[in-house]
C-alpha cells in the first residue's frame, strides 16, 4: 500500500481519530468523579458564603455545609439556615450575562430586607472586564446592602460605595452590560423568593 495513496491516508486518519477519542474517553472517565466533587464543593462553598458564614482554607466545606443545611432540598427554590441566632434564606440564581449564563447564590435576611451574602459560582463573561464579577471587591459590596426594593448596580466604580442603606453597589468599569445583567438577575431572584414565600415579606 502506497503511503501517499488515498486509502492509506484514510486508514491512518480513521485509526488516529479512534485512538484520540479512546484516550479522551479514558481521561474523561478517570477525572469525572473529581470534577463532580469539585463542582459540588464549589456550590457548597457558595451556599456558606451567601449565608454569611466565613469560609477558611482549612475548613471542611462538606461538613460545614451539611451542618448548616441538614435538610437541603434540591427541588426547593431556597434553603433556610440559622447563623449566629438569625434566620437566613439562601437561594441559587441564574440568568443571562453578556456572553452566557451567570450562576450563583444569594443570601437574604428572613424579612428580605438585606443581603447577607452573594457568591458567583460560574460565568463566561469577558476576562478583565465583566469577568471581574467574581472578584472579592465586587461581591463584598452586596453584604449587608438594603435590598427590600431591589438593588441598583451603578455603572463604573471599584467598590467605593460604602453606604449599606442606599441599595446601590458599584458596577464594573467597562462592563456595563454585565453590571446591568447582575442587577436584573438579583432583583428577579429577590422577587422570586418573595413569591415563593407567598409575598408576606
Amino acid at each position: 500500500m502506497k503511503k501517499d495513496g488515498l486509502i492509506y491516508t484514510v486508514i491512518v486518519s480513521v485509526i488516529s481519530a479512534f485512538l484520540f477519542v479512546f484516550l479522551l474517553s479514558l481521561a474523561y472517565g478517570a477525572t469525572k468523579g473529581k470534577v463532580e466533587e469539585n463542582q459540588r464543593l464549589t456550590e457548597a462553598r457558595a451556599y456558606l458564603v451567601a449565608a454569611g458564614i466565613e469560609v477558611s482554607e482549612n475548613m471542611d466545606i462538606e461538613v460545614s455545609f451539611n451542618t448548616n443545611f441538614p435538610n437541603f432540598d434540591t427541588d426547593s427554590a431556597y434553603q433556610t439556615t440559622n447563623v449566629n441566632g438569625k434566620s437566613v434564606i439562601v437561594s441559587p440564581f441564574q440568568g443571562n450575562g453578556l456572553w452566557g449564563t451567570i450562576t450563583g447564590v444569594i443570601g437574604m435576611t428572613f424579612d428580605l430586607q438585606r443581603i447577607v451574602g452573594f457568591e458567583i459560582v460560574s460565568h463566561v463573561e469577558t476576562p478583565g472586564l465583566g469577568g471581574r464579577i467574581d472578584e472579592a471587591w465586587f461581591k463584598t459590596q452586596f453584604k449587608g446592602e438594603y435590598a427590600a426594593n431591589g438593588i441598583v448596580v451603578k455603572h463604573g466604580g471599584s467598590g467605593g460605595d460604602t453606604d449599606p442603606d442606599n441599595g446601590q453597589v458599584d458596577g464594573i468599569t467597562g462592563a456595563s452590560r454585565t453590571s446591568d445583567s447582575v442587577q436584573v438577575i438579583i432583583n428577579q431572584q429577590i422577587e422570586k423568593i418573595k413569591s415563593e414565600l407567598g409575598g408576606t415579606n
